[in-house]
């Protein structure tokens, strides 16, 4: 069972690579935001202490949490680090937890994990590989004004926040170019992806032959 980071930039498409990867293989997708999301509702391990420290009046009429509300007073309140400390680390023992369930039960595909600081919180040292999903700068703002209705000045905030090209170049181990047509993505994704997993096996057989 491999185990795969995946990262990039905001706008490179990390989803939609994760979505065809899922077509076309035997997937575990553990998307970090959505597990953070799980982890702050009500019976979430990190419900109770989020609420002590920024709120009772965080949860709505209907018992979910308002994450804008959440978010606005941890950013506006300069208390980002608080929130993090409360939320990442419960993320990151969930993820370890299902990773050793699903290698008990002898998993057998890759497990995804995509989370948007996936270099900064350490997650490389429990992946055996961290692939970079990387396009230009100038598809990522077209992307994310036509598909999100991004401003520019959203755009380059964002970016601004994110780690540099030279770094996720630098951290990962594989990097797969989501920089072609929409009409021909899902074939080049899955191009790069099979010539990678040929590396895997020829890997492998060295291995084999030299022991």
């Amino acid at each position: 069972m491999k185990v795969i980071g995946i990262t990039g930039g905001v706008g490179a498409g990390k989803s939609t690579v994760v979505n065809i990867l899922q077509k076309h293989y035997t997937i575990e997708y553990l998307h970090c935001d959505a597990i953070a999301h799980e982890l702050m509702e009500r019976g979430g391990c990190a419900h109770e202490e989020l609420l002590s420290l920024f709120g009772e009046d965080l949860v709505t009429a209907d018992g979910t949490l308002n994450r804008g509300k959440l978010y606005e007073r941890a950013f506006l309140g300069d208390r980002v680090e608080e929130l993090n400390a409360c939320v990442h680390p419960r993320v990151r023992e969930y993820v370890e937890a299902r990773i050793a369930s699903l290698r008990e039960a002898m998993f057998p595909g890759m497990v995804l994990i995509e989370a948007a600081l996936l270099i900064e919180a350490g997650y490389k040292d429990i992946c055996d590989e961290l692939w970079y999903v990387h396009a230009p700068v100038e598809m990522r703002r077209v992307r994310l004004k036509e598909n999100r209705g991004y401003s520019d000045e959203r755009v380059d905030s964002i970016m601004a926040e994110q780690a540099t090209e030279e770094l996720f170049f630098s951290a990962s181990d594989f990097v797969l170019y989501n920089d072609s047509s929409r009409e021909d993505c899902e074939a080049h994704i899955i191009e790069q992806a099979e010539a990678h997993f040929s590396e895997w096996e020829a890997s492998y057989k060295s291995e084999e032959v030299a022991e």
